[in-house]
């Protein structure tokens, strides 16, 4: 794992990172400079002059090394030499390099190739219902300053290992395991297998599945903060804290890393929330944020059809305003909504009827598409989503043409 900067930001540094929100955009990665957040309002003063603690400049870097399996050098901790680490440092390295050399090198190499245009225009990456998947993201978009992920699940907490009984970081690292090699075998996460283990309160919610992939996919880590919607309709940023309390959704986590050889500093964001138009209303603090974010690529898979259904048209319309790419496969945005909406479209893999837990979501004119021999249809070398085991899969990549989008006759 590289370790190429141990250090934390200190608490104040944060107020300086937080801008009206809509009023600015994300800017490119800077070096040593942390990509800011739109839509965050000032911390208080007070806030500002508290420096962080000197013992906790390795903690995060060291913590998430170990939700990862892999070993800290910087710490020697005595439970290192527990059974039930050594059973997780094994299960984890062995499904990581499955996983790796299945999907991860594959999907690299397919991305290098027919991504190339659209990561060079790729400084901020979107991900609903992606939950903690950050692995895919980067494997497809390395590029990214920004990373905004978001799903059902709660934040959560970071584990206390050092101060846990043997007991509990046993019960920790079989359900670690259990879900992340889950995710690590099908591609995807599976919304009730996540919550049955959530609730067994070892794994508190999205954060430290985040970090294990944060880990192993070799970055540092420099800060953690949290994310909450403030009074005037925008967000804070406050310092990381264990919350004993888990708050009403939305509410997010950022998460500022460097990449090994690189200086520059990065972000990835998880957005606890329900994006169904109820509860995603324009004036609310997290539309505000995502539209007040630069033109995006916008990428989903697995998304349960839910950008199929008229409930959840606010967050489809914001991805097809906000987006200069859409990088998706047929679970998210209709194929219709592409045709004759000022969209260049190519297809990749294979189209077939959806899986038999979703119903009325079958698309014939996508499937004509896919038919049609003036397509020029590209294979897809890499499976994921949910035909993993058939190894069916699609993707559609959409570029922008015009400007300004322009919703099409829908039939």
């Amino acid at each position: 794992m590289g370790k190429i900067c141990a250090g934390r930001i200190p608490a104040g540094r944060a107020a300086s990172l937080l801008l009206a929100i809509g009023l600015s955009i994300l800017p490119g990665c800077r070096s040593g400079s942390a990509p800011e957040a739109p839509g965050a309002s000032s911390l208080p003063s007070e806030a500002a002059s508290v420096p962080a603690p000197p013992a906790a400049e390795t903690a995060f870097d060291g913590l998430f090394a170990r939700i990862a399996g892999l070993p800290d050098p910087s710490v020697t901790a005595a439970w290192q030499e527990e059974a039930c680490w050594k059973d997780f440092l094994a299960l984890a390295g062995q499904a990581w390099g499955d996983f790796d050399g299945d999907v991860i090198c594959r999907m690299k190499a397919w991305a290098d190739a027919d991504l190339r245009e659209a990561r060079a225009s790729t400084s901020v990456l979107f991900y609903p219902f992606g939950g903690p998947d950050f692995v895919t993201a980067d494997s497809l978009f390395p590029g990214a300053a920004v990373t905004v992920l978001m799903g059902l699940e709660p934040v959560g907490n970071l584990p206390d290992l050092d101060r846990a009984s043997p007991e509990w970081r046993q019960a920790f690292f079989a359900d670690l395991g259990e879900l992340v090699s889950g995710f690590l075998k099908r591609g995807y996460f599976i919304t009730k297998d996540m919550n049955d283990i959530y609730t067994r309160g070892k794994v508190d919610g999205a954060l430290p599945v985040i970090a294990f992939f944060l880990a192993r996919g070799g970055c540092s880590v420099v800060d953690v903060s949290r994310l909450a919607p403030d009074r005037n309709g925008g967000w804070s940023e406050r310092p990381y804290e264990r919350m004993t309390v888990r708050p009403h959704r939305p509410y997010g986590v950022k998460i500022v890393y460097r990449k090994s050889g690189d200086p520059s500093d990065r972000a990835v964001y998880y957005f606890s929330c329900d994006v169904e138009n109820r509860a995603f209303p324009s004036d609310s603090p997290l539309h505000r944020f995502f539209a007040g974010l630069e033109r995006t690529t916008t990428f989903v898979k697995s998304g349960s059809y839910l950008l199929h259904w008229s409930n959840f048209s606010t967050l489809r319309r914001l991805i097809l305003e906000k987006s200069l790419y859409v990088l998706q496969d047929d679970t998210a945005v209709p194929y219709r909504f592409f045709e004759g909406g000022g969209w260049e479209v190519r297809l990749f893999g294979r189209y077939v009827t959806p899986v038999k837990d979703f119903t009325n979501v079958e698309q014939p004119d996508l499937r004509r598409a896919y038919e049609d021999p003036s397509s020029a249809v590209s294979p897809l070398p890499f499976h994921f989503g949910y035909r993993w085991k058939s190894q069916i899969d699609n993707l559609l990549l959409a570029r922008r043409l015009r400007t300004t989008y322009k919703s099409p006759v829908l039939r």
